[in-house]
């Protein structure tokens, strides 16, 4: 009797182990893959953007703005950092190519709204302008990103605030491990490895009450668990800027990287490796490249200055080649705002600007870098809801070039040539200035 009460048990045991599913694979890495996106498959064709610096409050509104190469579908979330709570969505439709605008005020009014946006269709792209009260901050979100994430540009001397945000918009906790180096060598940050994000949530950071007095400070997020897309938040007098983390990188190419009103510029090299790297920096101006204005050698593990505000003109570009990988942003500051951009680091054929357009207060800039030694001849298209309405600009060798932004019902910018160069764009106002850089299209679509 007991046997068989042991073989009926037995038996109903198989079959529920053959009706279980099965337990859910790990999660890929973040090198080189698509950041985790709910429903889609082909980064080629579609994907998930995440704007970890979306505000909207009393004083400030966010500017979210979308383009896409093909006709497309952007459906916005953004979680409540409040378990349980559901998050606040809305959709926009755009044209292909075309491009769309969402005030952030019009779907939520709770402060930090970081949020991400699935396409249907692409090629996309998607940015955030933030303008408010003593704030004029853009820049491009994030679609993929490298294991870890580097932020030079940072400073937290006297009047200065350094924040970085932990964004983690997926459904799992993540960990993360945050270091950072500074012109005094590398800092103490122990509380910090290992901190964990839940999920739908972020945190932040704030680095001048951690590092005081701090010249150049290069924060670092390496992911050790999970998946999380930072950003870090520069304050600098009467402005602010948000940027993304970047990878590494032997060249770094600015279409802009000084402007006129923000005359203290400088360009930020930082070298994470274990060996000292020779750096070499062009300078592109309305009089012509200055070649190798400057070169130096970084020890390991160090950041490097570089001061732009002794070369002649008001507006120009830069290439920053260097023997090894490092990271590289520019940071402009003066009567105009505060501006921060990382580099471009592959150079493209056709680029997307979401979010450049003409503001009633505001104006906005394209910026075109060709440091090939053939001239360029690039298509600038302007993305309207009824289509593409262009002009063709020549861009000389080794040279730089800007086109103002005009037009009424602009929401983008599509450019595009033959040959590679580089693309970004900047917004200057009675509230501040930003730089951003464009998000290239590849070239299979």
């Amino acid at each position: 009797m007991k046997r068989a009460v042991l073989l009926v048990l037995l038996g109903i045991l198989a079959v529920a182990a053959t009706i279980l599913p099965a337990p859910e694979p790990p999660p890929e890495p973040l090198e080189d893959f698509v950041l985790d996106r709910p429903g889609l498959s082909s980064p080629t064709e579609a994907s998930i953007w995440y704007c970890p610096w979306a505000q909207a409050s009393a004083e400030r509104d966010s500017l979210i703005a979308v383009a896409s190469m093909d006709p497309a579908t952007a459906s916005f979330t953004f979680p409540v950092a409040i378990p349980g709570e559901p998050p606040d969505t809305a959709s926009l439709e755009t044209a292909g190519p075309g491009a769309a605008t969402l005030d952030l005020g019009d779907v939520a009014v709770r402060g930090d709204s970081p949020g991400f946006i699935e396409f249907d269709g692409g090629p996309s792209a998607a940015s955030v302008t933030v303008r408010g009260d003593g704030v004029l901050a853009a820049d491009g979100c994030v679609v993929t990103g490298p294991d870890e994430w580097h932020f030079p540009g940072g400073s937290t001397l006297s009047d200065q605030r350094l924040h970085l945000r932990i964004f983690n918009p997926f459904p799992e906790v993540a960990r993360v491990t945050v270091t950072a180096v500074s012109d005094v060598g590398t800092e103490a940050l122990g509380d910090l490895r290992g901190i964990t994000v839940n999920p739908r949530s972020w945190r932040d950071i704030e680095f001048e009450t951690l590092l005081r007095q701090r010249e150049d400070l290069v924060v670092t997020v390496a992911v050790d668990e999970g998946l999380v897309v930072p950003a870090m938040q520069f304050v600098a007098g009467d402005d602010e800027d948000w940027w993304p983390g970047t990878g590494l990188s032997s060249t770094w190419e600015f279409p802009i990287a000084r402007l006129e009103g923000l005359e203290t510029a400088s360009l930020v090299v930082s070298n994470p490796g274990l060996g000292a790297v020779e750096v070499t920096i062009d300078v592109f101006t309305d009089e012509g490249p200055l070649r190798g204005a400057f070169i130096e050698t970084i020890p390991a593990e160090t950041p490097r200055r570089f001061d732009l505000s002794e070369i002649p003109g008001e507006a120009i570009g830069a290439l920053v080649t260097a023997t090894g990988p490092v990271a590289s942003a520019v940071v402009a500051i003066g009567e105009a705002g505060t501006a921060v951009m990382p580099g471009v680091s592959e150079v493209a054929r056709r680029y997307l600007l979401p979010g450049l357009r003409h503001h009633i207060v505001d104006d906005g800039t394209l910026w075109l870098l060709n440091t090939s030694d053939e001239p360029a001849s690039i298509t600038v298209s302007r993305l309207t809801g009824r289509g593409l309405v262009g002009e063709r600009v020549v861009v000389d060798p080794g040279s730089m070039a800007s086109v103002a932004v005009e037009g009424a019902g602009t929401d983008g910018y599509l450019v595009e040539a033959t040959g590679a160069f580089s693309a970004a764009w900047s917004m200057t106002g009675p509230t501040g200035s930003a730089f951003s850089v464009a998000v290239p299209v590849p070239d299979e679509s």
